[in-house]
């Protein structure tokens, strides 16, 4: 399925917050993406297995919010990925790691300047992934699960 051609959410009340995926397995995308499409005002407009094709995505598709896998920057250079954030201004990033620690959140934060969610919790906390992409213009979303 082509990026284009992902079901969306947006079934809520005002905009839908566009939402990018972007981690190696395909079997964690398919849990995201029913995770996202759980909450009303989330868009899953495209998925990417790769670092490479997320920047394309973004520069094509404009999500307001990319779930990046760790595995994807961790043997990237901090430069490249604030260049990248310099690219994209309007793009809020959130880390998705595979173990929660507090090490890695602070180092992930120290590094890239991103905030992390734990994969593991990703399926039954709907809320807090909206509440980590939320970006404060859109502070009144509510996830109706």
């Amino acid at each position: 399925m082509k990026a284009k051609e992902r079901p969306t959410g947006g079934r809520g009340g005002g905009p839908a917050l566009r939402v990018l995926v972007a981690d190696r397995s395909a079997h964690f995308r398919e849990t995201l993406r029913r995770v996202l499409l759980q909450c009303p005002n989330n868009e899953l407009i495209a998925e990417a297995q790769n670092l490479a094709r997320a920047v394309r995505l973004a520069r094509e598709l404009r999500p307001e919010v990319v779930l990046l896998d760790v595995d994807l920057v961790i043997d990237q250079p901090a430069t490249r990925l604030r260049r990248l954030a310099e690219a994209f201004p309007h793009l809020r990033v959130v880390v998705m790691l595979n173990e929660d620690s507090a090490d890695y959140r602070h180092a992930v934060l120290q590094r890239w300047g991103y905030p992390c969610m734990v994969k593991s919790e990703a399926e039954e906390d709907v809320e807090g992934i909206v509440s980590a992409v939320r970006p404060a213009r859109r502070s009144s979303l509510r996830c109706g699960v």
